[in-house]
């Protein structure tokens, strides 16, 4: 086999030998010019692209390692604050008192209105109205009293458990030095999610 291959490149190079010195040099640089083009071109080029891209995949790696343990490194914080937005949202929550406790409650603040002393002309629930996650329940007010008396009245207010708004308020001088009172006193509701409805078209069984 090795003679074999020894004749073809002895055979393949017979054109040459007649040649003269300058012209077989300039042969052979040519031929080694273009092996070593062809090297380059199929062989060095693919593999430093192919380094280029593995180098810029590490890079992007190594950045999203840094990333994920500083994420990692921060996570107890954020689960603790986490957990103190839930405490505060539950203590919010149950400022916002649902549907069923809104009588009682515009009683509660009836009641210390005539505790206070204060006369109710007028205490009459309006139309909701509806925000995001929770309801504005307005109530018109008008009462009569002293100045003493309403202090007292929105003093007790602001101490009841559930949130309940005083606004709007204007102050007439009537008889006997007592004022009459005009406003709105506004609760707010935690708006219930409704039950999602079963899909069309779905039979009951």
């Amino acid at each position: 086999m090795f003679d074999s291959l020894k004749e073809s490149l002895y055979e393949s190079l017979r054109p040459l030998l007649p040649l003269p010195v300058w012209q077989k040099l300039l042969t052979l640089v040519v031929t080694f010019t273009v092996i070593v083009a062809a090297y380059i071109y199929l062989g060095w080029m693919p593999i430093q692209e192919e380094i280029t891209r593995q180098e810029s995949q590490l890079k992007m790696q190594q950045s999203l390692l840094v990333k994920n343990q500083r994420l990692a490194h921060d996570l107890p914080r954020k689960q603790k604050e986490y957990a103190n937005l839930e405490k505060q949202l539950k203590v919010a929550l149950n400022m916002l008192p649902k549907k069923s406790q809104i009588p009682d409650l515009l009683e509660n603040v009836s009641w210390a209105g005539k505790d206070s002393g204060l006369e109710f002309r007028i205490f009459k629930p309006e139309q909701e109205v509806a925000k995001q996650i929770y309801a504005e329940v307005p109530v018109s007010l008008q009462i009569t009293g002293s100045f003493r008396q309403l202090l007292t009245f929105l003093k007790r207010v602001g101490e009841m458990p559930r949130i309940v708004d005083i606004k709007n308020l204007t102050l007439t001088q009537a008889k006997n030095d007592e004022l009459f009172v005009q406003g709105k006193a506004v609760t707010y509701r935690f708006v219930e999610a409704k039950p999602e409805s079963e899909p069309k078209g779905r039979r009951r069984r």
